[in-house]
C-alpha cells in the first residue's frame, strides 16, 4: 500500500488555482482516502463520487461529474497509448475519483494508493483538464512503485503539460531552479518555496523530466519509479540507479539539464521560449583590457544558478573593438559540477568550461560593443548533499584596439566559436521569428504589446494591427524586446468584447529600407474593461419649511 500522499497545485497563469496555499488557514487534518458522497457515476475505468446537495459546499450536477470522468478516461487512453501501466484501482476495482470542496484544507487535490479526493472549483474550472491529468497519472506511479511527493509531483505535472501539448500556460511558473531537485515540503509548509503548493510541492521541477524522456524516451519515467520502488521508496537513489542502467550518472545528466536550460532546442517547444533568472548582478566586462571583479554566487544541492555576463561598459558612444574574454569558475572542494557559457545571440551554441580539478575556464571571442544579447553562465552543483557552497567567478578581458568590431552574431561553434560570420547586406531583409503564444492576451489597463522577437540580421520590424501601423522598431542578431505603444482608439474597439481580437503582423525589412521578409502574425486579444460603478444618486434634501408670518 503506497503511503498517503498529499498534492497542492498553483499555476501562474491559472487563475483559478492561484493563491490557495497563503489565503486560507490549513485545516489541521485532511479528508479520508474515500469520503462518503451520496453520488457516483463510473466508466470503464473511473468511478467519480460527488455531493449533488446544493446546501452543501462543492457541490455539482451529474453532468459536471460526467465531464470530469470524460476527462479521466482521456487521460487514461493518452497515458496507456504512449505505453505507461493502467493506473492504481481502489477496493471498486476502478481508480476512484471523490470530489468536495478542500478549500478549507488549503489544497486542491489529495491522492492515496488507488483514489484522489478532488476539490470541485478545481477539476471544474478552466484548469480543469490539467489538474484530472496530473491526478490520474499520479495513479500511475502507484502502480510502478512507492516515491516521494517531490517525485511524484514533478513527473506527473510533466505527463499533464506532455498530454495537453505543452501550451503557454506551462511555462507560466518554472523551477526557480535554485531550488534543490529533490527539495521536500509537507502541504502545510514552505520548505521549498512560498509562492505556492504548485512550486512547493515540485510541480514546477517538471522541465527536468522532459529533459530526461527526451533524451531516454516517455518510459524512462516507469524505470525512475520502479527503481524508486525498489530502493524503498528513496526517490533520489531511484533516479540514480536509473540513469546507471542507462549508462550514465545524476551528475552528468544534471549538467547537461543545466546547459540546456540556457542553449534550449526543446522538443517541447514552449521550453524554447524560457529564460532563467539570473543570480546577482551582471557582470559587465567592459571596454579596456584587465581583470573583471569577482562574484560569489551560492548554490544549493542540485540545484542551478544562472549569472548573466554582458559584453562592453554599456554605452554605444565610443567605438568598439574586437576582444578575448577568459572565465574562471572556482568549483567549491568535493562539489561535481560542469558549468556552462552560453551567448543568447542568433547561431550560438553552449560552450562547456574546461573541468580541472576545481577550476572551470574557457576563453571565447569577444567585443566591447553594447549588445541586446547577453551571455550566461551556468553553475549547476551535481552534488546531492552540499547546501549553501559558494562558485567563484571571475575573469580576464584582453581587448585589441587595432581591430574594430560591430554588434554582430557571435561566430558558430569550432575550437570555441570558429570563423567569424559576415554582417549581413543591407539590402537583405532578416528573418524573424516570435517567441509566445499564437494568441497574446493583453489585460484591460495595457497600452503596449511586448514581444521578444528573434533575428538572424539587422534591420527593422514594422508592425499593424489590422490596418493600424503601430510603426517600427530596429533589430539586431538575436533576441530582440520590442515594445510597440497602441493607440486608445484601438484599445476601445479591442475592449468592447472578451471575444474581440485583432491581428497583429510583424514585417522584416532590410536595413536600407529596400526589401521585406516573410511576415509573422499573432492574434491580439485585449480583456474587457470593466464599466465604472456609477455612484447612487444623491437624496434631495428636504425643503425647509417656511415661517408663518404674524
Amino acid at each position: 500500500m503506497v503511503g498517503l500522499r498529499r498534492l497542492l497545485i498553483v499555476v501562474a497563469g491559472l487563475a483559478a488555482l492561484a493563491g490557495i496555499a497563503s489565503s486560507r488557514t490549513l485545516a489541521a487534518s485532511l479528508p479520508p482516502c474515500t469520503p462518503t458522497l451520496p453520488q457516483s457515476i463510473a466508466s470503464t475505468h473511473f468511478l467519480v463520487s460527488y455531493s449533488d446537495d446544493p446546501l452543501a459546499t462543492g457541490y455539482m450536477t451529474q453532468a459536471q461529474a460526467g465531464a470530469v470522468l470524460s476527462a479521466a478516461e482521456r487521460s487514461y487512453a493518452s497515458y496507456t497509448a504512449a505505453g505507461f501501466p493502467a493506473p492504481a484501482v481502489g477496493a471498486s476495482g476502478k481508480t476512484e475519483l471523490y470530489v468536495m470542496d478542500l478549500t478549507q484544507f488549503g489544497i486542491s487535490a489529495e491522492y492515496c494508493n488507488g483514489s484522489v479526493v478532488e476539490d470541485t472549483s478545481t477539476v471544474t474550472g478552466s484548469s480543469g483538464p490539467f489538474s484530472v491529468d496530473v491526478d490520474v497519472f499520479t495513479q500511475v506511479t502507484s502502480a510502478i512503485g512507492s516515491a516521494p511527493e517531490w517525485l511524484v509531483n514533478g513527473a506527473s505535472t510533466w505527463a499533464s503539460w506532455r498530454a495537453l501539448g505543452y501550451p503557454s500556460d506551462s511555462i507560466a511558473d518554472l523551477g526557480p531552479f535554485d531550488m534543490a531537485l529533490d527539495c521536500a515540503s509537507a502541504y502545510d509548509k514552505v520548505n521549498c518555496s512560498t509562492k505556492g503548493g504548485y512550486e512547493n510541492l515540485g510541480g514546477s521541477r517538471w522541465p527536468f523530466y522532459e529533459y530526461l524522456t527526451e533524451k531516454f524516451g516517455p518510459l524512462f519515467i516507469v524505470n525512475i519509479f520502479a527503481a524508486s520502488g525498489a530502493a524503498g521508496g528513496d526517490g533520489l537513489v531511484g533516479l540514480q540507479n536509473a540513469l546507471a542502467a542507462k549508462g550514465t550518472t545524476l551528475t552528468a545528466e544534471y549538467s547537461a539539464y543545466a546547459a540546456k536550460l540556457l542553449a534550449h532546442g526543446w522538443t517541447a517547444v514552449a521550453l524554447n521560449a524560457a529564460t532563467p533568472p539570473v543570480s546577482g548582478s551582471p557582470i559587465v566586462t567592459g571596454a579596456s583590457t584587465g581583470d573583471l571583479p569577482s562574484q560569489a554566487v551560492g548554490v544549493n544541492h542540485l540545484a542551478t544558478r544562472f549569472v548573466e555576463i554582458d559584453r562592453g561598459d554599456g554605452s554605444a558612444e565610443h567605438p568598439c573593438f574586437a576582444a578575448t574574454l577568459t572565465l574562471t569558475v572556482q568549483i567549491p572542494s568535493g562539489v561535481g559540477s560542469q558549468p556552462t557559457f552560453y551567448w543568447s545571440g542568433g547561431g550560438s551554441s553552449s560552450v562547456p568550461l574546461t573541468v580541472s580539478g576545481s577550476t572551470a575556464t574557457t576563453t571565447i571571442p569577444w567585443d566591447t560593443c553594447d549588445w541586446q544579447s547577453k551571455g550566461y553562465l551556468a553553475l549547476p552543483n551535481t552534488s546531492t548533499s552540499a547546501d549553501g557552497v559558494s562558485f567563484v567567478v571571475s575573469g580576464h578581458l584582453t581587448v585589441d584596439t587595432t581591430t574594430a568590431a560591430t554588434a554582430s552574431p557571435p561566430p558558430a561553434a569550432g575550437s570555441t566559436y570558429g570563423q567569424v560570420v559576415p554582417v549581413t547586406s543591407s539590402s537583405v531583409s532578416p528573418a524573424i521569428s516570435v517567441f509566445g503564444p499564437q494568441l497574446l492576451k493583453l489585460s484591460a489597463t495595457t497600452t503596449q504589446i511586448r514581444l521578444i522577437v528573434e533575428s538572424n540580421g539587422e534591420g527593422s520590424v514594422k508592425a499593424t494591427l489590422g490596418s493600424l501601423s503601430l510603426g517600427s522598431s530596429t533589430i539586431r542578431p538575436g533576441e530582440n524586446d520590442l515594445r510597440f505603444s497602441v493607440p486608445k482608439s484601438a484599445l476601445l474597439t479591442l475592449r468592447r468584447s472578451a471575444d474581440a481580437t485583432s491581428l497583429l503582423t510583424l514585417t522584416p525589412v532590410s536595413t536600407d529600407g529596400s526589401q521585406t521578409g516573410t511576415a509573422v502574425t499573432r492574434q491580439v486579444s485585449i480583456a474587457p474593461a470593466k464599466p465604472a460603478a456609477k455612484p447612487a444618486p444623491k437624496a434631495k434634501p428636504k425643503a425647509k419649511p417656511k415661517a408663518k408670518g404674524k
